[in-house]
């Protein structure tokens, strides 16, 4: 699976545009399957694998949540995984995302809280890698895609962040012209998760 897209920070809309270019900038280029989904400060694009179900692997349930993720075997034809993934992200929030049955990375949009999740759980081969620039939060499978998000810069490499193994990042904007909050977690060796986020500065 690859997965890119992007929150403005500044409430700005994005465009469809935009998350075009980011998946066309893989390594596979652009896949003719491909699954889009915008709600103003949010976009992403997802496609799956060359050799799997061409199926994008997002679905949107009828809160508007919506969800990437592409957990193996997927069942030809269906978006089963991202919702299987929605309904444990409904019971469990994001704690489930981490869970070793999830086994691969995950986004979730909550459009009512304004709020991306990233999940990277212990195990899964595929990274996901961040950057930001107080403006724009990108996000992508592949750091070529999140920089041609980035723009031009000599800055841009050092910007960029990837997440570890059985990390949860979060950024929320409550509101346009507002600061997002940006919290990075990772559950305790041994224990359950604590309750609590662990600020992190931006990308």
């Amino acid at each position: 699976m690859t997965v890119c897209g992007l929150v403005r920070l500044d409430g700005v809309d994005v465009r469809r545009a935009v998350l075009t270019t980011m998946l066309a900038s893989s390594a596979s280029g652009l896949p003719a399957a491909r699954g889009v989904h915008t709600d103003g400060a949010f976009g992403a694009v997802s496609a799956a694998d060359p050799d799997a179900d061409p199926t994008p692997p997002i679905a949107v349930d009828d809160a508007g949540l919506v969800v990437i993720a592409d957990h193996p075997p997927r069942a030809a034809g269906s978006r089963r995984s991202a919702r299987a993934s929605a309904a444990a992200y409904r019971a469990g929030g994001q704690w489930a995302l981490l869970r070793p049955a999830a086994g691969t990375v995950t986004v979730v949009w909550e459009p009512v809280r304004a709020r991306l999740v990233l999940a990277r759980p212990s195990g899964a081969p595929t990274e996901l890698v961040t950057w930001s620039d107080g403006r724009v939060f990108a996000f992508g499978t592949e750091t070529d895609q999140v920089l041609s998000a980035a723009g031009g810069g000599l800055s841009r490499p050092a910007r960029l962040r990837r997440l570890g193994s059985g990390e949860v990042l979060t950024v929320t904007v409550p509101a346009r012209r507002h600061r997002p909050a940006l919290a990075a977690v990772r559950p305790r060796s041994g224990a359950e998760p604590a309750p609590g986020l662990a600020p992190a500065g931006c990308p």
